[in-house]
């Protein structure tokens, strides 16, 4: 029985933070772009951030995405 009930808080663990990292990356999808002082050496534009000095999130993509089938969804019911 011990062992059940460590599966479900390891289980519930991870999916609290997997929640808890969509919700801050729902917040907040874009960070400073750590490539641009690589090109700005070459006095170049960051092929990454195309100059905005900013790059998506790892996931931020997927979550807003998510967002937009589930919206749809529920306007299509």
């Amino acid at each position: 029985m011990h062992l059940i009930e460590t599966g479900f808080t390891v289980t519930l663990i991870v999916l609290l933070a997997v929640i808890g990292w969509s919700v801050f990356v729902y917040l907040s999808p874009y960070r400073e772009c750590r490539w641009c002082a690589a090109f700005a050496s070459l006095r170049m534009r960051c092929r990454r951030c195309k100059g905005t000095k900013l790059t998506r999130r790892l996931g931020a993509r997927h979550v807003h995405r998510v967002r937009l089938a589930l919206r749809q969804a529920w306007e299509e019911r």
